[in-house]
């Protein structure tokens, strides 16, 4: 057993631990708004909730990560956290459509009813996480209906999804990200639904449109998926690992070779987006793949241990290794993010010098967390 594996399971049992014993009990007492229903947006670091408008998807980004709870190791009620959160979405969060709105009140008044293509993405997470989990037919046959809107109200002609029925300006990648992720969630559960079909056409919508000629991903475009000045921050490190993540996955679940894209895309990320002094992932790359500032949010880091243990499945021996090496730099750097805090809150974005601004720990986080400990957690070492 190498040093790299032993230290890689020593962080693998804090952080699975922190999960389990620390952050889950918290964001399911203190997070839960029982009084109006949802999740807060935000828990203050001395430990109280932040009461403020809530955007309905981190609700359902709060389902989705208690829809793991109990496989993670997490001995509360999990069934209680799925179901406050769906009383919400299903409720106050749903429009007549059968999409969810955008942004409410705490009391449930309409701010933005959106329909928003992104938030809808993450309704269809949680509903495939928690019909994974329970087996309730009533959660498959939802999704499909919202998935049913979502192709004859957003579709573009040539492929993908413009971001709301009315909004048809400007395209994005990131909202065909997570419904990718969607897809291939729903593609192991639901295999008779119409998700390996969507998987392939955002798949080949990535490659033919999303991917720079030096192997960056693109994040905006206009209506006929023609890319667009996006200003100083053009290149997310952050996007390129999450997109190595699931094009590797596809590849496994497909046996649709995706590698000439993911590499690319995890090498940009590994190489131009690492601070060598802080060993974080930054927020933003110019056009020409210098910095576009110092900051690192935690997200980004989530994304970089993702992708390394993705790619590090699919690689052998000497390939392994360095991959392996990021992945444990990735999960010592996210511990970093929770360290000399209340247990189960985090800090968010990290400046230059390597200190924190003081903010509240934002609930949308979770999600990336979850995520990141769930494949760690899943991840074979030995």
């Amino acid at each position: 057993m190498t040093d790299t594996i032993q230290q890689l399971q020593m962080v693998r049992d804090r952080l699975t631990g922190w999960l389990r014993d620390a952050a889950y009990p918290v964001w399911f007492s203190t997070g839960r708004d029982l009084h109006c229903g949802g999740y807060f947006e935000t828990i203050g670091l001395d430990s109280r909730p932040v009461i403020e408008n809530k955007r309905v998807r981190v609700s359902a980004r709060q389902v989705y990560c208690f829809a793991q709870a109990e496989r993670l190791g997490w001995n509360g009620d999990w069934r209680a956290a799925v179901e406050h959160g769906f009383g919400f979405l299903l409720s106050t969060g749903l429009r007549p459509d059968g999409l969810i709105r955008h942004i409410v009140t705490r009391e449930g008044r309409v701010v933005n009813d959106g329909p928003d293509l992104y938030d809808q993405a993450f309704l269809l997470l949680a509903l495939a996480e928690t019909f994974r989990k329970t087996g309730d037919a009533t959660y498959r046959d939802r999704a499909r209906a919202v998935m049913g809107v979502l192709s004859t109200d957003f579709a573009h002609p040539e492929a993908g999804f413009f971001d709301g029925p009315n909004d048809r300006d400007m395209l994005r990648s990131n909202p065909h990200m997570h419904l990718f992720e969607c897809a291939i969630a729903w593609t192991s559960v639901d295999p008779d639904g119409p998700w390996r079909t969507l998987a392939t056409e955002i798949a080949a919508l990535c490659r033919r449109r999303f991917v720079r000629a030096d192997g960056a991903l693109l994040e905006f475009f206009d209506p006929q998926w023609q890319p667009v000045d996006n200003g100083p921050a053009a290149i997310e490190p952050g996007h390129q690992f999450e997109w190595a993540w699931l094009l590797a996955n596809w590849e496994k679940i497909s046996g649709e070779s995706c590698a000439d894209i993911y590499r690319r895309f995890y090498e940009i990320g590994a190489t131009r987006g690492i601070c060598p002094t802080r060993k974080v992932a930054v927020d933003a790359l110019t056009e020409t793949l210098d910095w576009a500032g110092p900051q690192a949010r935690l997200w980004p880091q989530t994304e970089r241990l993702k992708a390394s243990l993705a790619l590090a499945e699919r690689a052998a021996g000497a390939e392994r290794e360095p991959l392996l090496a990021n992945a444990l730099e990735a999960a010592e750097a996210l511990w970093g993010y929770f360290d000399g805090l209340k247990p189960g809150l985090w800090r968010d974005k990290m400046r230059g010098d390597g200190s924190f601004i003081d903010e509240p720990a934002p609930a949308s986080s979770f999600y990336h967390i979850v995520c990141a400990i769930s494949e760690l957690a899943a991840f074979r070492l030995s």
